[in-house]
């Protein structure tokens, strides 16, 4: 056992090597040189007394005893990661790490942190800002805001809001015109489309128009943040999420055509994993969500 311990470092080095296939990428993976990998390689394989990698052209692959000796490295390095990221998270109650788009946070949820900061201090608070789903198996993340609907196996899903679609524009672009518009007077502006919640051809057939009078696109957006921002400098009207848009509403930077809404099957939901909800953090986070 103390044998196998003390080469703890080569185990880690072969199982980077074997995730990479390759000698130099995880050198540069694990931030050392070349010849520090190939020589903990050696130092492992000496001391196994099999080759566990054959060289390629192209890197290395697996020899019969690599394969084997992979399956039981990448299941107990998988097991200390998590290990250690439960002792990171328990032993820091008070820090919190906050996954969620950067449009969210642009517009949504930056704007109010002073109100959160205020009501708790004590919380050192980490916004991660990355628009793919959170890996709660993999990563240090505590509460994850998703735009979605539940079906987040073996996590605990609250609702923060429901969302729905509303058209709004930058007053210049509508500057002497009563409000609120109808719909033929809103296809007559350039229309800007999200690339991520296409919802003009609903709204059309909801306004009682052919999908056709929506499809000229003026300018197609894939972020939303940049979306509410294009409509703001008078590039048209956008077909926004209400959440998103609410606080340039209230600024008057946008104004509203319409008072009616697309809704939406999605929400805004916090996520975080089960069990761990009622924790210090989390719970004051989610209270503070409730009551925005």
């Amino acid at each position: 056992m103390r044998d196998t311990l003390r080469h703890l470092r080569a185990l880690q080095v072969f199982d980077e090597t074997a995730r990479c296939a390759s000698l130099s990428r995880a050198a540069q993976a694990l931030n050392v040189t070349h010849g520090a990998v190939s020589r903990q390689v050696a130092l492992l394989e000496q001391h196994l007394g099999v080759s566990v990698f054959r060289r390629t052209p192209n890197g290395v692959e697996l020899t019969p005893a690599g394969e084997r000796l992979v399956e039981s490295t990448r299941t107990a390095f998988s097991t200390l990661r998590a290990g250690v990221r439960d002792v990171r998270r328990t032993d820091r109650p008070r820090a919190l790490t906050v996954s969620l788009s950067t449009s969210l946070a642009l517009k949504w949820l930056v704007p109010a942190l002073g109100d959160f900061k205020h009501q708790h201090p004590e919380i050192a608070l980490l916004l991660d800002t990355d628009d793919s789903l959170t890996d709660f198996t993999s990563s240090d993340v505590d509460v994850a805001l998703r735009f979605g609907s539940p079906g987040w196996d073996g996590l605990f899903h609250e609702l923060v809001c429901d969302e729905e679609l509303v058209t709004v524009a930058a007053p210049a672009l509508v500057a002497g015109q009563p409000l609120p518009f109808g719909a033929d007077a809103i296809v007559a502006l350039p229309l800007l489309h999200d690339a991520f919640n296409g919802g003009w051809e609903r709204w059309a057939l909801q306004a009682g128009l052919t999908p056709d009078r929506v499809a000229a696109q003026a300018i197609e957006v894939a972020d939303s943040g940049v979306l509410l921002e294009a409509a703001v400098d008078g590039h048209g009207v956008a077909l926004a999420r209400h959440v998103l848009a609410a606080r340039d509403l209230e600024r008057g930077r946008l104004v509203r055509l319409e008072a009616s809404a697309v809704p939406l099957e999605r929400g805004l939901y916090a996520v975080c994993r089960a069990g761990e909800e009622d924790r210090d953090g989390i719970r004051a986070f989610r209270d503070w969500l409730r009551h925005r």
